[in-house]
């Protein structure tokens, strides 16, 4: 099995998306729970994007100390996001503009449906997310029990 170095495979992912085509993803990891399940089942659809679309809410893969990431813009100014996972309580991320490699505009989820994260449902889940952040750490600790069971 031939195994690709991470910066490179992303790389190659960056190098597409500057060519102007999209590209599908297995997502894997938990700093986007519970909107992404992080096991590899939910596909990201990453595309390139205008800087204008880079506001709060959106789900963006992005370079940060040498490695890529996808999170959600939380804050921009001018030319600077703070960006943080859904499934993150402290971390988050400070990068510029010019970090973004692409934009995720569609989850296709377990079950073969795409979703886009730029419809209403999408909205009204980040804008309830958003609002939670006080109890947020609750919800994913009863959120990761719930599925180990």
């Amino acid at each position: 099995m031939l195994v690709t170095p991470n910066n490179e495979f992303f790389g190659n992912v960056e190098q597409m998306l500057t060519e102007g085509k999209s590209v599908e993803l297995n997502i894997l990891g938990s700093s986007m729970q519970p909107y992404l399940r992080g096991d590899g089942k939910d596909i990201i659809i990453i595309s390139p994007f205008s800087p204008e679309e880079l506001t709060p809410g959106a789900i963006v893969l992005f370079r940060y100390r040498s490695k890529y990431i996808c999170h959600r813009i939380i804050r921009r100014q001018e030319e600077k996001l703070l960006i943080q996972g859904d499934g993150s309580i402290v971390n988050s991320e400070q990068v510029l503009v010019s970090d973004v490699v692409g934009i995720i505009r569609t989850v296709i989820r377990r079950n073969k449906k795409p979703v886009s994260t730029q419809s209403k449902a999408a909205k009204l889940y980040w804008s309830c997310w958003k609002h939670l952040f006080p109890v947020r750490k609750y919800l994913l600790y009863a959120y990761r029990l719930w599925l180990r069971i």
